[in-house]
């Protein structure tokens, strides 16, 4: 009786109406399921774009060059940095040592030697934190070369070469992953099951395993893929009274874009006895 209970429910949530072979039919519409806004970590003049409006990108395929004279020089100048401190660590190094020989032999006292060591303490202190501004200005001067962080298709640029980018002024171009996409769709949900008369039973996720979900681009065209459900919000739309069901499509051939409105048909696999 309860597994009964909980077809029916589950029926009833995934489309307004049934058909004789437990199949139903409601509107949905296809989502990316992952998207990446390429922003820039750096301000600078944009120098190249490397991709066109629609070309499908991979994971670290360069996308734009921002100018790297600034950059450089910054480096260049850490770089100098670098080697100065490290030129007087080396010598507050050996005045140390010096200082402790003529402490052994009675030249110099125990607060000439601690002098000596404190100096050489700063002197490593002030490479450790040189090398640290050079890894950094490295870092920036990388970060002009803006490259892909994930796969699919990529939107028209929004600056064009000659373009000056500010940090946080938004995204530069979208990145929309095709393969897989999200398939959601909407139930109604009060109406449905007062009208059956369950409202006392709880709503069984755990069945949605037992549906299956073809996705009807047209009368005559239907994607080759089928999928099952996965997700449900936890949330009624107030205004509609449907609760949103999601489903993660292949689309291995890119016919889906995200906005479509596709029609879902719905299975029931039925349980074994």
């Amino acid at each position: 009786m309860f597994r009964f209970l909980c077809t029916c429910l589950l029926l009833t949530l995934t489309a307004p109406a049934l058909a004789a072979d437990d199949t139903v039919e409601f509107p949905g519409r296809i989502e990316a399921l992952n998207q990446s806004e390429v922003s820039n970590a750096v301000a600078a003049t944009v120098t190249a774009i490397h991709f066109s409006p629609g070309e499908y990108v991979t994971p670290g395929d360069l996308l734009f060059t921002l100018d790297k004279a600034g950059f450089e020089l910054a480096v260049e100048t850490e770089v100098a940095f670098l080697l100065r401190a490290e030129a007087t660590l080396k010598s507050a190094a050996r005045d140390f040592e010096r200082m402790q020989r003529l402490q052994s032999r009675g030249s110099a006292t125990g607060v000439q030697v601690l002098k000596a060591e404190v100096a050489q303490a700063m002197a490593d202190a002030v490479r450790a934190e040189t090398r640290a501004r050079v890894k950094a200005a490295q870092m920036d001067l990388a970060r002009t070369d803006i490259r892909a962080p994930i796969s699919g298709v990529i939107s028209a640029p929004s600056v064009k070469v000659g373009s000056y980018v500010k940090v946080g002024n938004g995204p530069l171009a979208t990145i929309m992953q095709l393969d897989p996409v999200r398939l959601s769709y909407e139930v109604p949900y009060i109406d449905r099951v007062e009208s059956l008369g369950l409202t006392e039973l709880p709503f069984p996720e755990s069945l949605l395993s037992s549906v299956t979900l073809t996705v009807k681009i047209t009368e005559s065209w239907t994607h080759p893929h089928r999928t099952r459900p996965s997700n449900v919000d936890a949330v009624v739309n107030p205004v509609t009274g449907t609760l949103t069901i999601w489903a993660e499509l292949p689309n291995p051939d890119g016919q889906l874009r995200p906005g479509m409105r596709v029609r879902v048909l719905s299975d029931l696999v039925p349980a074994p006895d």
